[in-house]
């Protein structure tokens, strides 16, 4: 086989949209107000809290609004702490991303905030007496 003989590859180019946008997808504007995304948001993440704890009557999320960033803060009781945390912090972060995901559709910047539990050191009994060997 020369040279001549050989294939040369075939070069596709995406065509222009006829939008003008670069993308081949539709447009698709998502106008909805601010207040109602953020309260649909706040609902769809405590069902999603509420179906993943054991104590689902015991987990509120609530709103702030800051100058450029809305806070969904969740109220949950210390038994529930861990199921929401979750294996390595998996599920809080895997909520974190779904609920930026939709604000950022729309817009705004979200952060979502979980109660600190200071770890429980009344289980641990230290005797000082017990751990000296002299």
């Amino acid at each position: 086989m020369n040279a001549a003989e050989k294939k040369q590859p075939q070069i596709i180019r995406k065509q222009k949209s006829t939008n003008g946008l670069s993308s081949g997808a539709p447009h698709l504007a998502v106008v909805s107000p601010k207040s109602e995304v953020v309260e649909l948001t706040r609902l769809k993440l405590e069902d999603f809290l509420k179906l993943v704890v054991d104590f689902p009557e015991e987990v509120n999320v609530k709103v702030e609004h800051g100058e450029r960033t809305t806070i969904f803060k969740v109220d949950c009781t210390k038994r529930n702490f861990g199921k929401i945390l979750g294996s390595r912090g998996k599920m809080i972060t895997s909520l974190r991303n779904i609920t930026l995901a939709i604000t950022a559709r729309h817009g705004f910047r979200s952060i979502v905030e979980i109660p600190y539990y200071a770890p429980d050191m009344s289980s641990e009994s230290f005797d000082s007496d017990s751990n000296s060997n002299f």
